[in-house]
Parts: structure tokens; C-alpha cells; sequence
């Protein structure tokens, strides 16, 4: 689960550093 919730935080952090 740990994985699985990293990756997700981590695309949103990517997704997101761009755009801000």
C-alpha cells in the first residue's frame, strides 16, 4: 500500500511542481 500511495503522491507532487 505504501508503494502504491507514494507513486500517487509523487505523480501529484510532479504534476503539480510544474504548474505552480
Amino acid at each position: 500500500a505504501l508503494t502504491i500511495y507514494g507513486l500517487v503522491v509523487a505523480l501529484a507532487l510532479l504534476f503539480a511542481n510544474p504548474f505552480v
